[in-house]
């Protein structure tokens, strides 16, 4: 069919031209970026979150459209059919879809300002932080591509009625059916509910709002749009239909003609997500193979390949979606990749199903039950996200692969075990940590071996190494936790293994959170001056910078690395938030024999302070020395070694936090480890890989605003306790005076001069006592209102960005009103009589 391009200009034209004519259009345009922006910077969450991303505006997108949508498109044939405009419209030279094209461009171009004009939510968030702008381009991308589609239906709606109000309720009904039906688990059997959720608006537009241009995607808005268009030509040749009673039931056939476009529609969709077309748009192209990745799985040998057999559930509950659908495409990359040396077969499986009994008996892979907390309604409570790597003789199973684990690491490191590469030798010393786990005889328990054990099995070879017997010989690298728990013999020996130049990564802790009475008292003094540094194992590191609204409340001596990472050494390059529980600071000694490199270290708003005060009481005295503290460090020299200031750094609870893949929480503290195994053993292959993850991109612009009022409260507080201290200086000051008056007074004995001593001691120091509850009553109410003021200035400034952020947007769509109404006004006047303009006086 031939478009003839004047006619579908004439009618957009026409339609655009009566949209910004009328004060409407700017008032819809004006209402959809404030509620959107409402949507995006008004929630609570969007600060709680601290990440500058339109993530809070993602969630309610496709739901604002169905309400937004239906007050654009509701007049484009309702209002012809009211005004009586509509027959002169079909009598014009132009076919039913040069009709339908002009007035759907130009609904899509009204929406298309709508959004130009919401470009100020990408304002707010470059004033607040620095978004990933290929995330923010894909994001719109598939706003525009959600209302594109959905204005197919509403148009539809449209050409149903002549009554306005009608024609928006029954357009938003239409575009709730592909938005609502995400939900569809909650009204439909588990198996057919995921199929109607894979279609839905808000599943498809996920990806695109995550980054990623996917085929499916496009095939099913642009399907979506196809089909509406198709049906509004169909609908608007009805008045040709043949009526009568021996007529074909034409409104039967068209509704069949729409089932059956919804079904070719979402056949098209599920077709193409079997396609490997993926566009990764983000900054840090994490949903695409590393370059690495690519390197190392050209290195496998195409005469044995890696077998990869992966146990995958159809249907998982909503909250292990985006997990199973990365594990699927990084899967499918691997073998895209490398066909040649890989070979990928994904099974479907079900409970009690042949697959899943093969799954078992094979490999040992069970389904997981999945927490009650995280089930959808009417879903099943336990899958199988197996996957199972085979290689000649060699065999590695991850039984279950979380939603947190990166995929693309798991999944390399995986296939290098199996292929045939050599391990390195990681020894892992047992001293009292108990990383090992095992029976505590004090606590009469039996306690777990540590995750990082564990961990480094999946990669190196590694040796339960005794403190008391000679250390077992060619091991590449050595864990060591807690040495000051050693007697002097374990510590001689670990010294002389470290003076032969063997690499260790030793774990010092003041406090360690999992044993805070474990023992410290052994004798350092060797160790430390053979690595070159310091160790105050007394005073514990503390750091006001906590970048989390959420963990606000967490004690100053729980340490957020984000800024300190050594950005030329690869073990901390990269890396972008480590989180330390009481640690200890480490310096460089005067005498050193060895290189000291920080490798991690607090900002400048910290300190110290005395171990003995934290979890006390009492409040330890947070007084900032205004330098950076050194909690990691790598040595060179004597010894080669990185040394750390916290054991808890590799607790159970980062590893939890690493596997379930919190929102927000996204700690590198097993990376870092591992990194330095890594680096330490010679084995550098995983850690670039290991760091890919998305850009923890926070709004500095409220973090700084935040820094400047804790620090004023830091300096209110510490005049508090300045003038408390100096009030009680001199209310001692008093006392020594009266009683040196006393002694010097000549007219009384020695006996009633003790006497009056003492007497006037006895009522000064209950006085004293007096003034000093007061003046700490007097201090910790200055403290309160100082922590009070700044709380609030904090949530004023969270309060004027919410304000400015909804307020400001809708203001130039307006002024543009304005401005077009005046020039329009101006324009009307021009060439008419003056005694015909109201206002004027007729020139006599």
């Amino acid at each position: 069919m031939r478009f003839r391009h004047r006619i579908i200009s004439a009618i957009f034209s026409r339609e655009i031209s009566g949209a910004f004519s009328t004060p409407a259009g700017y008032v819809f345009i004006s209402l959809f970026v404030f509620l959107s922006a409402l949507a995006a910077f008004w929630q609570e969450r969007f600060f709680i979150a601290n990440l500058a991303n339109l993530d809070q505006l993602n969630r309610y997108f496709p739901y604002l459209l169905v309400f937004f949508l239906p007050a654009i498109g509701m007049t484009l044939w309702a209002e012809e059919r009211k005004q009586g405009t509509e027959e002169l419209l079909l009598t014009l030279p132009a076919s039913y879809l040069e009709i339908v094209l002009g007035k759907y461009f130009a609904a899509v171009a009204i929406y298309t300002v709508a959004l130009l004009f919401s470009l100020s939510h990408v304002a707010v968030l470059l004033w607040l932080g620095s978004p990933d702008p290929g995330l923010t381009i894909t994001t719109y991308f598939g706003y525009w591509l959600v209302g594109s589609a959905l204005l197919a239906l509403v148009m539809l709606a449209s050409l149903l009625t002549d009554n306005l109000t009608v024609a928006f309720i029954v357009g938003a009904l239409f575009c709730a059916v592909p938005v609502f039906i995400d939900r569809a688990s909650a009204i439909s059997t588990f198996n057919f509910a995921r199929t109607l959720e894979s279609l839905s608006v808000v599943e498809q537009f996920r990806d695109l709002a995550g980054g990623v241009v996917t085929l499916s995607a496009v095939t099913y808005f642009c399907g979506l749009a196809v089909a509406g268009i198709y049906l509004n030509v169909v609908l608007l040749g009805r008045k040709h239909w043949a009526t009568g009673p021996r007529a074909p039931r034409m409104a039967l056939h068209v509704a069949l003609r729409g089932v059956a476009l919804a079904a070719i529609a979402g056949s098209l969709t599920m077709l193409a997500s079997q396609v490997r077309f993926r566009f990764d748009a983000t900054s840090e192209q994490i949903h695409s193979l590393a370059p690495e990745t690519k390197k190392l799985l050209a290195g496998i040998s195409k005469d044995q390949p890696v077998f990869i057999t992966a146990y995958i559930s159809p249907e998982v509950p909503r909250s292990y979606v985006d997990g199973r659908n990365n594990l699927l495409n990084m899967l499918r990359e691997f073998d895209a990749a490398a066909p040649d040396s890989v070979r990928l077969r994904i099974v479907e499986t079900l409970k009690y199903s042949p697959q899943a009994r093969e799954a078992l008996e094979r490999y040992n892979i069970r389904p997981s039950r999945i927490p009650a907390a995280e089930e959808s309604a009417g879903s099943l409570n336990e899958i199988f996200l197996g996957v199972a790597f085979t290689c000649g003789g060699e065999e590695f199973v991850i039984p279950f692969f979380d939603r947190g684990l990166p995929a693309e690491y798991e999944l390399m490191r995986s296939v290098r075990v199996v292929s045939g590469a050599k391990r390195k030798k990681v020894g892992v010393l047992d001293t009292a940590a108990g990383l090992f786990g095992g029976f505590n005889f004090q606590a009469r328990s039996q306690t777990a071996e540590w995750p990082i054990v564990a961990e480094l099995r999946k990669q190196y070879e590694v040796v339960r190494v005794s403190p008391d017997a000679d250390y077992p010989a060619g091991l590449d690298a050595m864990l060591v936790t807690l040495p000051g728990s050693m007697n002097a013999e374990q510590l001689s020996r670990l010294t002389g293994h470290a003076k032969s130049g063997n690499p260790l990564l030793v774990l010092l802790d003041p406090l360690p959170a999992f044993s805070p009475q474990l023992p410290q008292e052994g004798n350092l003094r060797s160790l430390l001056e053979l690595l070159g540094v310091t160790w105050q194992p007394a005073n514990l590191a503390w750091d006001n910078y906590n970048p989390h609204t959420q963990l606000k409340s967490l004690p100053k001596e729980f340490l957020f690395i984000k800024q300190g990472f050594n950005p030329k050494d690869a073990v901390t390059n990269g890396l972008q938030e480590v989180v330390m529980l009481y640690a200890g600071t480490i310096g460089s000694r005067s005498d050193a024999r060895t290189t000291f490199t920080p490798l991690m270290e607090t900002s400048r708003d910290s300190g110290t302070v005395r171990a003995d005060q934290a979890g006390g009481g009492q409040q330890p005295d947070h007084k900032s020395g205004g330098t950076a503290l050194t909690v990691a460090a790598r040595v060179k020299g004597s010894a080669n070694a990185i040394i750390v200031g916290d054991a808890d750094l590799i607790g159970e609870q980062f590893f939890e936090l690493r596997r379930r893949g919190i929102e927000g929480l996204n700690f590198d503290n097993v990376t870092f480890t591992l990194n330095a195994v890594d680096d330490l053993a010679g084995d550098p292959s995983f850690i670039s890989l290991r760091k890919r993850r998305p850009k923890y991109r926070t709004l500095e612009a409220v973090e700084k605003r935040t820094r400047e009022y804790e620090n004023q409260r830091q300096n209110e507080s510490a005049q508090a306790e300045e003038l408390a201290g100096q009030r009680l200086k001199e209310a001692q000051a008093r006392l020594d005076r009266q009683v040196a008056e006393v002694e010097a007074r000549r007219d009384m004995d020695d006996e009633t001069r003790q006497i009056m001593i003492g007497q006037l001691q006895q009522v000064e120091s209950r006085r004293l006592t007096v003034t000093r509850s007061t003046i700490e009553d007097e201090k910790q109410r200055q403290i309160e209102t100082s922590r009070s003021e700044m709380e609030n200035a904090i949530r004023g400034i969270e309060n004027t960005i919410k304000l400015l952020a909804v307020a400001l947007p809708p203001i130039p769509a307006i002024l543009l009103f304005f401005f077009v109404s005046v020039r329009r006004l101006a324009r009307e006047r021009i060439g008419v009589s003056a005694d015909r303009l109201i206002g004027e006086e007729p020139k006599q």
